[in-house]
């Protein structure tokens, strides 16, 4: 919910009024020692409810909710058939889930916040069907412009949701399964996939932060993002008692998630899996990068401002002392990408490039990974390195072979057929 005390048009919202994320808005009161909220699609219907409320006519409907809802009450509706919509089922998953990430939950609550309950959270299960649930997606696809991935990612909150019911015997089957498989064929083209530099771009990136200028500060944790393949969340989380200069390794055992969102806390979490919890081999280069930014924050007096978990030794901050994030580094990349496509443009190109890429942080990811498939660096030991749990996450997704070392490698075939009338 967004706490503000104003809607878009100016309008001062009284004690207890709210506007939601969706536009819609919410009067909040408390009876009897629980919490109620009404809703409306407008400012002045949702006043017409308040004084509703206020002079005690307000008739209990399904614009009416409670916070304290019992789970009983809607466990029994749910069996009965009673009100049973998807909205109902999502009640109950929020009381019955487990082993979910907070991180994870966070973004769960606000796809489901915004895409699924406007949509078709007041529908009953016994009225929802596979069909139904394509067409919901389609029309997220093709009028509301999302890709195929985020469509993904709301199947899969809404498919947990359903297997709820599916458990309590309300569904027979999930009316999900199978119908982002079926929009696949289809939509497979509005996945953007994430691409790695090629080696002449990384050349090119490199060479402009070493130089001194506006962006010369970010070289050093560009650098390590580059040569270690951490993930942005980790490097952000980084302390410097996780940094060995004795053993020449850096221990990952957390990560920072924050979504950049104004209210929003910052928050460590342990690692992505238990694969993620590991030590990277520092190289010359990553160790001198890391050298650099402590003596820089030395030599300006930088000193960290923020206490996230009870820590506040992080390795990377800005001039202020305030952590980086996700949000923040992308910014500051897409001003980096701006400024190396504007120099190569002026020149007319740079080694061979007329361009520059538009770069954000999981393109360093892939870089890296890329990178140590070129070199032929063995794979089990790369995905150690970027805290994959499968080699075949690290082959399939973070490996972009240039056309150069294809050539090199397809002419290995060539060399073994000289032999074969051997």
């Amino acid at each position: 919910m967004i706490k503000t005390r104003y809607t878009k048009g100016r309008i001062r919202l009284k004690e207890g009024e709210y506007l939601r994320k969706n536009g819609t808005f919410e009067y909040r009161w408390t009876e009897k020692r629980v919490r109620k909220s009404v809703y409306a699609r407008s400012l002045e219907e949702l006043r017409d409810k308040e004084e509703a409320v206020l002079n005690g006519t307000a008739i209990v409907s399904g614009n009416f909710k409670t916070s304290t809802t019992p789970i009983e009450q809607l466990c029994e509706n749910a069996k009965t058939g009673a009100n049973a919509t998807v909205s109902t089922y999502f009640e109950i998953w929020k009381k019955v889930k487990s082993g979910i990430r907070q991180s994870s939950l966070d973004t769960y609550l606000r796809l489901y916040s915004r895409y699924i309950e406007p949509n078709i959270g007041s529908i009953s299960l016994e009225d929802l069907s596979y069909s139904k649930v394509v067409m919901f997606y389609k029309d997220l696809i093709e009028n509301r412009g999302l890709g195929i991935s985020i469509v993904s990612s709301i199947n899969v909150v809404l498919t947990m949701i359903l297997n709820v019911a599916v458990k309590d015997g309300v569904l027979k089957t999930n009316p999900c399964t199978g119908a982002i498989k079926e929009l696949n064929r289809k939509y497979s083209g509005t996945v953007k996939e994430v691409r790695a530099l090629t080696g002449t771009e990384q050349a090119a990136f490199e060479e402009y932060l070493s130089r001194p200028g506006t962006y010369h500060y970010l070289f050093p944790l560009f650098t390590v993002m580059l040569y270690t393949g951490i993930r942005v969340g980790e490097l952000c989380a980084l302390r410097w008692k996780d940094v060995s200069f004795e053993n020449n390794v850096i221990y990952i055992n957390h990560t920072l998630v924050y979504d950049g969102r104004k209210g929003s806390e910052m928050a460590l979490n342990p690692p992505k899996t238990k694969t993620s919890e590991r030590c990277i081999p520092m190289s010359s280069k990553v160790r001198e990068a890391l050298l650099e930014e402590k003596k820089h924050q030395n030599s300006c007096g930088i000193h960290c401002k923020d206490s996230v978990g009870g820590y506040k030794d992080f390795v990377f901050l800005d001039s202020n002392g305030d952590l980086y994030h996700l949000k923040k580094l992308n910014h500051k990349l897409d001003r980096i990408s701006i400024a190396i496509d504007k120099e190569i443009k002026s020149k007319g190109s740079v080694n061979g490039l007329t361009g520059f890429p538009h770069v954000h942080n999981h393109m360093l990811r892939h870089t890296f990974a890329t990178r140590m498939r070129e070199a032929g660096a063995d794979i089990k030991a790369t995905a150690d390195i970027m805290g994959h749990h499968e080699v075949g996450i690290t082959l399939n997704t973070y490996t972009d072979a240039s056309e150069k070392f294809k050539m090199k490698e397809i002419s290995l075939l060539e060399s073994s057929g000289k032999n074969l009338a051997v």
